[in-house]
């Protein structure tokens, strides 16, 4: 099995051979692989794959095989310490390995008997910090940042500085590791302007995470007043306690948090030790998050919010204390684009705080409240309430043959579009933003031609000509649909009223009118007629509405909305009437009949409500409810 001296190229035949000692590694067979290296000494360090891959990379790789992993280390630092440096083909040695899996313990290994890998980068220059940070392996990036020295020249290249240093800190921002994101800005304040290999930066990065800002986060009543509610703890700093060797011990985290995402670097005899240093309080929400999934993951959000919020500030304090004008111009201009973009007002109004000049930062030729209006992004948008009356003028002026008008004018990008349930109440949502555009623009603005001889207002009739034929549609088939259900509703409860239970009188006079629950009856049935009869007309003047564009602003919702309000009603009152109906026949030989009657008969209603409800929400807030552009704060940003 001994590998010949000189492989020629194109002859792999040697992967063929070591395939015993592959399948060693990968199954932990330790024993297996000593009877190998009898007859071969070089069959631990030799390469015995394809892509150049020795027996350490391969046993690392597995996550699995870690007696193997130790033994082998072991015998060949007893030979030659560097040779645990060994590459592959595209330069990854062992610990790059091991940061891509997550192997933390292969990780300790390695770098207890030779420190120098850590600085080890591959044929691209990046070393297993970076990789650690890329693959999002949380408890190996800790490890490795507190054994990866911050040094340059001949001991290597430092991943803190430039590039690496970008891209360290892009990656760990991209994987959502904000806490280890608020260490490396605390340690290392460069890495605020440093760009990874991209051109970007960590401020451009964070930018792209809506859904880690509050602005991104959609939430009912309840899981807002639990967001206010629940106590977190948002310092982050991570102590790296260094022995006399140098050598870096587990991380330890200064603070505690909350959830199964809680205290990440806590071996569990520190775990115990927090939890019983926390007060009464805190052990109370402990218990609630740890018994109610909701509430844990309410608080893990509001945690992620807070240390995204400190980090956004970390970062924009840092490139304002540079006092160079173009870092803050090229740094948080791009910055503030991307949030314009995926809606996260609250880092452009952190940006604007810092420098109220980049107002004016242009991208892909248009001012930020242009890509505001682009993107259809209310709450960025809503950032002129906060600007001086010459400001917002200003901000909405001519670019490239078009003014604000015409922006809004043209149909929104799909996936915006989307983010509103149904044709009918996207053209509303489109006319909104039209309207309200239209009152911040020069009123010279209003009918100006664009390069296409267009005014705002054919270019916005022209680009929702289909759109309008939708919300046609999509009212009339609701309209359609659900007057079918009204029309049967009203149906039965008109002739209920003919046939009431248990007969009448010779006089013509109900025979139970006395009884209590028959008045339940009869005051249902009559609501659920009148609701029933209600809900078809506003149907039927939906259908013979004409469709007009400016009928899908408040016309065709309204009627819309009364129409689905009464057909709840109509529906929910024929279900009492039914239970009491059956109550009144049963009640002598089933009295008991009447409680579960009555949970059955909640079931149509409740289904009703699960599919209907979101839409009825919807329309009654976007036709009544306050208008979606407002002042979001006090603070004047120019």
């Amino acid at each position: 099995m001994a590998e010949p001296h000189h492989r020629q190229e194109g002859d792999y035949n040697y992967v063929i051979n070591y395939l015993p000692l592959h399948k060693a590694a990968l199954n932990d067979d330790w024993e297996a692989a000593q009877l190998i290296f009898s007859q071969d000494d070089a069959a631990a360090t030799t390469k015995i794959t394809y892509y150049g891959e020795t027996l350490l990379h391969i046993a690392v790789g597995t996550n699995t095989s870690h007696r193997f992993v130790h033994n082998l280390i072991n015998l060949i630092a007893s030979k030659d310490v560097t040779q645990l440096r060994t590459t592959d083909r595209v330069g990854n040695n062992a610990l790059h390995f091991a940061a891509k899996t997550g192997n933390t313990r292969a990780a300790r290994a390695l770098v207890e008997i030779d420190l120098a890998i850590t600085r080890t980068a591959d044929q691209k220059g990046i070393t297993a910090l970076q990789f650690a940070a890329y693959y999002a392996r949380k408890e190996t990036l800790v490890y490795l940042l507190g054994v990866t020295q911050n040094v340059v020249g001949e001991d290597g290249t430092s991943p803190y500085l430039g590039v690496p240093g970008g891209d360290l800190i892009t990656h760990t921002i991209t994987a959502g590791f904000y806490d280890v994101a608020l260490y490396l800005m605390k340690k290392y304040p460069n890495l605020a302007i440093e760009r990874n290999r991209k051109g970007i930066t960590a401020i451009q990065r964070l930018a792209t995470k809506p859904k880690d800002f509050p602005s991104g986060t959609s939430e009912w009543f309840w899981e807002k007043f639990i967001y206010l509610c629940i106590p977190v703890d948002s310092r982050t700093d991570i102590e790296l306690n260094l022995n006399s060797k140098g050598m870096a011990s587990e991380p330890i985290k200064r603070s505690y948090r909350h959830g199964r995402n809680d205290l990440p670097f806590f071996t569990p005899p520190l775990r115990l030790h927090a939890f019983g240093c926390c007060s009464l309080h805190l052990l109370i929400w402990r218990f609630i998050r740890y018994a109610v999934p909701l509430v844990n993951r309410i608080g893990i959000a509001k945690l992620i919010h807070k240390q995204t919020d400190q980090l956004m500030k970390d970062i924009c304090a840092t490139v304002l204390n540079t006092r160079n004008y173009t870092s803050v111009w090229t740094v948080l201009g791009p910055a503030t684009y991307k949030a314009a973009v995926n809606g996260i007002h609250e880092l452009i109004e952190e940006c604007l705080r810092c420098y109220p000049g980049l107002i004016w930062y242009k991208s892909e030729g248009s001012y930020l409240m242009f890509n505001a209006i682009k993107y259809r992004q209310v709450k960025v948008y809503n950032l002129v309430y906060q600007m001086t009356g010459h400001v917002a003028l200003a901000a909405s002026d001519v670019t490239d043959g078009e003014n604000a008008l015409h922006q809004v004018a043209r149909i929104a990008l799909p996936y915006r579009v989307n983010t509103v349930t149904g044709a009918a109440l996207q053209m509303q949502r489109e006319l909104q933003w039209f309207k309200e555009v239209e009152k911040f623009v020069q009123p010279a603005y209003r009918d100006i031609l664009n390069k296409e001889n267009k005014t705002p207002q054919r270019l916005f009739t022209e680009e929702h000509r289909e759109m309008v034929e939708k919300g046609e549609k999509w009212m009339k088939d609701t309209s359609s649909s659900s007057m079918v259900v009204a029309a049967l509703i009203f149906t039965v409860a008109f002739a209920a009223i003919f046939t009431v239970p248990g007969g009448p009188k010779d006089d013509g006079t109900p025979l139970l009118s006395k009884d209590r629950t028959f008045m339940l009856f009869a005051a249902s049935d009559a609501i659920a007629l009148f609701a029933s009869a209600t809900s078809v007309l506003m149907f039927l003047a939906i259908l013979t509405s004409r469709f007009a564009e400016d009928d899908f602003l408040y016309a065709l919702p309204k009627r819309l909305c009364i129409g689905l309000v009464s057909l709840f009603v109509s529906i929910a009152a024929t279900m009492v009437a039914f239970s009491a109906t059956l109550a009144l026949v049963l009640r002598q030989e089933l009295a008991w009949i009447a409680l579960p009657v009555g949970l059955i008969a909640c079931i149509p209603v409740i289904f009703f409500a699960m599919l209907q409800f979101p839409l009825l929400v919807e329309l009654v807030i976007s036709t009544y409810g306050p208008s979606i552009f407002h002042k979001q704060n006090s603070l004047v940003l120019y």
